[in-house]
């Protein structure tokens, strides 16, 4: 099991705001943090292949940055929600 923080982004009109998220996975942190940006607003998400974004309707989520972190730092990071799917 490795430990990341990772950023989803979300527009709203032309403002974005930016949620740190800790996640954690055995697989690609990519296709996870991917994954938790498909559904972060709800299971009602249209995919834009062309901007790899989650459209909500309202808003349109996708994918920042994230980065590894070892597990002590992870679990110290009680103010960053950490999301499951």
């Amino acid at each position: 099991m490795k430990y990341y923080i990772g950023e989803i982004e979300t527009y709203i009109g032309e403002s974005m705001v930016s949620t740190m998220i800790k996640f954690k996975t055995i697989g690609d942190p990519a296709k996870k943090l991917d994954a938790l940006a498909s559904n972060f607003w709800g299971d009602n998400a249209e995919r834009d292949f062309d901007t790899g974004m989650y459209n909500f309707g309202d808003k349109v989520s996708g994918v920042g940055r994230w980065q590894e972190v070892d597990k002590k730092t992870f679990m110290a990071l009680d103010i960053i929600v950490e999301l499951f799917r």
